[in-house]
């Protein structure tokens, strides 16, 4: 994942939504230490999303194993597999959704259970149904995701 490149379009954008409100040299001063001060902010929340991004790629990958690691300061996604063989995944090979609509009690019900085993809806459900009707031999998957 490039987060750095999407950390410095951000401070451009601010920077330039800064400059139009140019001319009084506190004003400006304020800004731009409150645009340095959110880039440590900015790298966490990538942090956060390439960690959800990786519970999002294991819960379609139930045989499977997906950490986050950092190489070169960026995150990366790994998926290992059990027998050690590794493979690449691209973002549009696990891009299926679909839309269910159902009573928001059974909503909440699903929250809670999802909750209950420190998972997202999303991959609870997926988790959920692809151990239905098939044995789940434990498999790993080895390889980097690309984003």
């Amino acid at each position: 994942m490039d987060t750095t490149s999407v950390i410095a379009e951000v401070e451009e954008i601010l920077m330039a939504q800064l400059e139009l409100a140019a001319g009084d040299p506190a004003v400006d001063a304020a800004g731009r230490a409150l645009i340095a001060a959110v880039g440590p902010a900015l790298r966490q929340a990538a942090m956060g999303l390439a960690e959800q991004a990786a519970l999002e790629v294991d819960a379609q990958l139930p045989d499977a194993t997906v950490d986050v690691t950092l190489r070169g300061g960026e995150p990366t996604l790994i998926v290992r597999s059990d027998d050690g063989d590794a493979q690449r995944y691209q973002a549009d090979e696990l891009a299926a959704r679909l839309t269910v609509r159902l009573p928001e009690a059974l909503k909440e019900e699903l929250e809670q259970a999802a909750g209950s085993v420190g998972d997202s809806i999303n991959s609870y459900v997926i988790k959920a149904l692809s151990s239905k009707g098939r044995k789940r031999g434990r498999k790993r998957i080895q390889g980097t995701f690309e984003t």
